[in-house]
């Protein structure tokens, strides 16, 4: 049987939401950017949900993240990072 539990981390700021979800003993890492224009969410606002991870994989591009870095959003996009 999988198990899911979601986690909201923190009241949207800049029109950013960040929520984690664990499933299977992975986090996966949700951040929306609402706005029109790019966002940088700073790593501090994640830390707490990433398990001391250091690098996760963006889901859609499989390109590796560093998340000990800022993440870098796009103007009305999702980014959803495995750790």
């Amino acid at each position: 049987m999988t198990t899911k539990r979601t986690v909201k981390y923190h009241v949207p700021q800049q029109g950013l939401y960040v929520y984690s979800r664990n499933v299977d003993g992975r986090t996966e890492l949700i951040v929306l950017n609402s706005t029109d224009i790019e966002q940088v969410l700073p790593n501090n606002h994640f830390k707490a949900l990433i398990n001391e991870s250091v690098e996760g994989k963006e889901i859609s591009s499989g390109k590796k993240i560093d998340l000990r870095e800022n993440i870098v959003v796009p103007a009305r996009k999702s980014v959803i990072i495995e750790c």
